[in-house]
């Protein structure tokens, strides 16, 4: 298994280009989105919502306010990767979560304790950073089934969220992730060596 997830990681690499005339079956996709959901959040509440973008003149647009970027349109699928905004103690989805899991009081304290405090924007980048775990997991199980993908930061994300429609009180869109099959061979791979990595305490 160790190996496999090796080659999973060295298969990995940021797509530039995909083959429009591939999909992706509900099957592997289904696959790709459960790495997403059974990845770990901070205090397990999953911040993260996925938007599936299949409207060909939405991703036009999307493509169009995000340097045009070819990945957009002929990836098999184009994934909007949300976290959520509402994550204080005393907002619905948290309650919620409370609930479903059945939070002990003590960790329910705990969350408020070190959440509520904090301004609007420190919890929209500690809730965004969350959704990073999920959209890497997603990318490496994609890999894991010979399936491409590529994170793509380069966008204009308050134009993003206006063609997608999305309530912006709820969410926001730090990145998006299309998923295909590459048409072009993967260039050779610049790593640093792990010892220039790693610093001994």
């Amino acid at each position: 298994m160790r190996n496999d997830f090796e080659t999973a990681l060295h298969f990995r690499h940021a797509c530039k280009l995909f083959d429009d005339t591939k999909q992706i079956s509900p099957e592997d996709l289904t696959f790709i989105l459960e790495a997403g959901r059974l990845s770990p959040s901070s205090f397990g509440m999953e911040q993260w919502h996925f938007f599936l973008i299949r409207d060909t003149a939405m991703r036009e647009a999307i493509r169009a306010i995000a340097w045009n970027q070819p990945q957009i349109t002929t990836a098999s699928e184009l994934v909007a990767v949300a976290y959520r905004k509402t994550v204080r103690s005393s907002d619905a989805y948290i309650q919620n979560e409370f609930e479903k899991f059945h939070y002990p009081d003590g960790l329910r304290q705990l969350y408020t304790s070190w959440i509520d405090p904090h301004s609007d924007e420190t919890l929209e980048c500690w809730s965004s950073r969350q959704v990073y775990i999920a959209g890497g997991n997603m990318m490496t199980a994609a890999a894991s089934i010979g399936i491409d993908s590529c994170p793509i930061e380069g966008f204009d994300r308050e134009a993003a969220e206006k063609i997608m429609g999305i309530d912006t009180s709820l969410y926001g869109v730090p990145f998006l992730i299309p998923f295909g099959y590459r048409v072009q061979e993967q260039q050779p791979r610049h790593r640093s060596d792990l010892n220039d990595l790693i610093t001994l305490l």
